[in-house]
């Protein structure tokens, strides 16, 4: 249950982050890298490998945004 709404919840954070970025909403988009990024760490600490669940582009944007690169 708590994977599938992790899983979820990376989807929806992925797919606003992609419209932001599409859109160039940068207040969105930094919001939806910060939630992404919240959840792929929570993943990481409860054991979830979500390598297959993130785009790696998307992933290296939010870390960007965040500052995190």
């Amino acid at each position: 249950m708590f994977e599938s709404a992790l899983h979820e919840g990376i989807t929806r954070a992925q797919e606003g982050l992609r419209r932001a970025r599409r859109e160039d909403l940068p207040h969105e988009v930094t919001a939806y890298a910060a939630r992404l990024l919240d959840l792929v760490d929570r993943a990481r600490e409860n054991g979830i490998d979500t390598t297959a669940w993130v785009d790696p582009e998307l992933m290296a944007a939010a870390q960007a945004s965040a500052g995190d690169t």
